[in-house]
């Protein structure tokens, strides 16, 4: 692969920086590059949190496996991101090694990711905290929305044996991306990170012109399922509210745990079902019964938590619950935007 010059500059002086090696340079693979990761999931790519790292909790009926999965993450739309890391050179066999950790974590459910990520997070973190912050960050994640997991290869370099099969898989209709870190010394003597994606060129698609096919058209229509994912995001960025907008919860038809008894508990107080809309993803609903404000899917766990004395036993949609006062959802209003 071509090289990448990196260059400080100084007015009309530009020196350029040497290229040099994790391994020559004392620097390691899982307390340096893997921590880089952890502390900065954007080098591995927009919108992913990390779950857990270093997780090899895996069992077959021959006993547990060895294997250990550098990071685990999960992007907004709900999606696992296995990613294996390299230090330099990544070997001719890193895919087929990213393939069987994505086998093994497509097995994931959300209760057991909740649980690796409240050991990950530590301290007196509780399994329903864990996923409360998961659900937060993917407001639509389900057991459903997590596979097939997106693969994210990073290293120093790849091979054409790499490229080659990373680009057949791809084409195949498997989400896989190959990123490539490069670390430079300048000639003050600091140490640079300069990382960027391979594979699939950024953009690309958008400048190629071919018959569709079958796996395209898988693509698209995860593509399309995705944009369905995000909803109170995508009310927020097309301003499809105004600001304290008045919402009404209602308990959708569909909500099986003790659904009358929410109702009811809803009918005894008018305000514990009066929301105002806020323009913010994060906190867009303040709840007219103590005039604070939470996440669309948190306020939802609370009533339901309150209201029948045990969490939610199932998933809960949030954009189902919250509706304008001609009786549009939140997902009836996001589903036509882009």
């Amino acid at each position: 692969m071509a090289e990448e010059l990196l260059f400080t500059v100084d007015g009309a002086n530009a020196v350029a920086a040497e290229r040099i090696l994790l391994e020559k340079s004392g620097l390691l693979e899982r307390q340096h590059l893997q921590q880089w990761v952890i502390d900065h999931p954007e080098l591995i790519g927009d919108g992913v949190k990390v779950v857990t790292f270093e997780y090899g909790r895996w069992i077959s009926a021959s006993g547990p496996a060895a294997d250990r999965l550098d990071v685990l993450g999960l992007d907004r739309t709900g999606r696992l991101v296995v990613v294996e890391l390299k230090r330099d050179r990544a070997p001719d066999t890193v895919t087929m090694q990213a393939i069987n950790y994505a086998a093994m974590a497509s097995r994931f459910s959300l209760d057991l990711l909740a649980e690796v990520h409240a050991v990950h997070l530590g301290g007196s973190t509780t399994k329903d905290q864990a996923l409360a912050q998961l659900m937060e960050w993917a407001e639509a994640v389900t057991d459903e929305t997590l596979c097939p997991p997106r693969i994210v290869l990073m290293a120093a370099d790849f091979g054409p044996a790499v490229t080659n099969t990373a680009l057949f898989l791809y084409e195949a209709g498997i989400d896989i991306r190959l990123v490539r870190y490069q670390l430079y010394r300048t000639a003050a003597g600091e140490k640079v990170l300069s990382v960027a994606q391979l594979l699939p060129v950024p953009d690309a698609e958008d400048y190629m012109i071919r018959p569709r096919s079958v796996a395209s058209t898988q693509a698209a229509t995860r593509t399309a399922s995705e944009r369905r994912a995000a909803t109170v995001v995508r009310i927020v960025e097309h301003g499809v509210l105004a600001e304290d907008a008045e919402l009404t919860i209602r308990v959708p038809p569909q909500v099986g745990q003790d659904r009358d008894k929410i109702r009811a508990w809803l009918h005894d107080d008018p305000q514990r079902a009066r929301v105002r809309w806020h323009n913010d993803a994060t906190r867009p609903v303040e709840w007219a019964a103590d005039g604070q404000r939470y996440a669309a899917h948190e306020l939802i766990r609370m009533i339901i938590k309150t209201a029948t004395g045990q969490p939610p036993q199932a998933q809960v949609w949030p954009p189902t619950w919250y509706c304008t006062p001609d009786g549009k959802t939140l997902y009836q209003l996001a589903d036509p935007l882009p």
